[in-house]
């Protein structure tokens, strides 16, 4: 139940898409991350998201964080 509002949204944006899962696509990194996050229950094993197929989404991620000076 950890990741259960992470995966609604995932399910919600499915809905409002048509089920065309690549709008989806950060709703589900978002949910795979929490899954991966809660590794002390055993919910899914840590696997890097660019392995996962979301390497565009992590370099959209960090383009959109300001540099620190």
């Amino acid at each position: 139940g950890e990741c259960s509002a992470f995966k609604e949204r995932f399910m919600e944006c499915l809905r409002r898409s048509g089920y065309e899962s690549a709008a989806c696509r950060p709703s589900a990194m978002a949910y795979l991350e929490c899954r991966m996050d809660r590794r002390v229950r055993q919910l899914m094993a840590n696997e890097p998201l660019e392995k996962l197929g979301f390497k565009d989404l992590i370099n959209e991620k960090s383009e959109e964080k300001p540099e620190k000076s």
